[in-house]
């Protein structure tokens, strides 16, 4: 399995679980007070990933986005703490003495997971090609993740057609519906409706260990680029029957879901491997742990 690309894990939840202050993410800026506040500490998790195995590095620019940073009078600070977020993860990369990719995330603008909270189209190309402006030229790869819904998803990719980077897109499942994104459009339709725009790489991400393996079995046979996974350690029981667009698909996943350990993870990322995909990491609430037990069974 040596064409595996193994990435990163978690850093907002991690940071929380080592003591650092991390604000609410649907209220405050989440994980991008430390960049100011605990700026040593993410280098350090930088630096653990790696040491763990990690091929890619994500830097903390997820909860950087004008709307989030609004929240508490700093959006004016957007590019200054993007470029900052590039820093420490250099900083991590040098002092690992390894050579190890660099990856920007083109985030939800405002909370994760809620279809019906995006803004307008202009204001979400605007800001998108904003924080694409700024990673540009900087990091290896541009991943536009945790997206929603397929709106969200095109203005992000569009402002990335020309992008020197390599372009991921990462879809979320988050709730306990098999295959539905919160929006309540399906994945596999999601991605043919996107296939026009450039994505160099299609993943699901932040949701269940097993909707991902679900949802990678299907979009083996709808797209002909790389695929893969980075998941939050739980399994989700699907009872839910709706398919229109969800208002709490947070609250839905946490009353689904049975916690895993870093085995049962890697034994289910086995599955995404066995479903085709290349791309392997590790969303909230996973650590250093489970990509170490990842570089070991892959």
């Amino acid at each position: 399995m040596s064409n595996i690309i193994l990435g990163d894990g978690a850093l907002g939840t991690e940071l929380r679980s080592r003591g650092v202050q991390v604000p609410s993410h649907t209220e405050s800026i989440w994980s991008a007070l430390a960049l100011t506040e605990n700026p040593d500490e993410i280098k350090n998790i930088h630096l653990d990933y790696i040491e763990a195995g990690s091929d890619f590095i994500t830097i903390n620019n997820y909860a950087v986005t004008r709307p989030l940073l609004a929240r508490v009078g700093r959006e004016d600070e957007i590019e200054d703490l993007t470029l900052k977020s590039i820093e420490l993860a250099e900083q991590a990369i040098k002092e690992s003495h390894k050579d190890i990719m660099l990856a920007g995330s083109l985030p939800p603008l405002e909370t994760s997971y809620r279809a019906d909270l995006i803004q307008d189209r202009e204001s979400m190309l605007d800001q998108y090609a904003e924080i694409a402006s700024i990673l540009e030229g900087r990091v290896d790869i541009i991943i536009c993740e945790t997206m929603s819904c397929v709106l969200e998803a095109e203005c992000a990719l569009s402002c990335l057609e020309d992008s020197n980077s390599k372009v991921w897109l990462s879809w979320t499942l988050m709730g306990n519906r098999a295959n539905l994104l919160p929006s309540g459009e399906n994945i596999l339709e999601a991605c043919k409706e996107i296939s026009h725009l450039r994505a160099d790489a299609y993943l699901v991400n932040c949701c269940g260990a097993n909707l991902v393996t679900e949802a990678l079995a299907g979009m083996n046979k709808v797209v002909n680029k790389p695929i893969g996974g980075y998941a939050n350690p739980e399994l989700i029981s699907t009872t839910n029957q709706k398919t229109d667009l969800s208002k709490q698909p947070e609250e839905d996943h946490n009353f689904s879901a049975t916690e895993i350990d870093e085995s049962r993870y890697a034994e289910e990322a086995l599955k995404w491997v066995e479903n085709g995909a290349t791309i392997i990491a590790g969303c909230c609430r996973t650590k250093p742990s489970h990509i170490k037990k990842l570089k070991e069974i892959l």
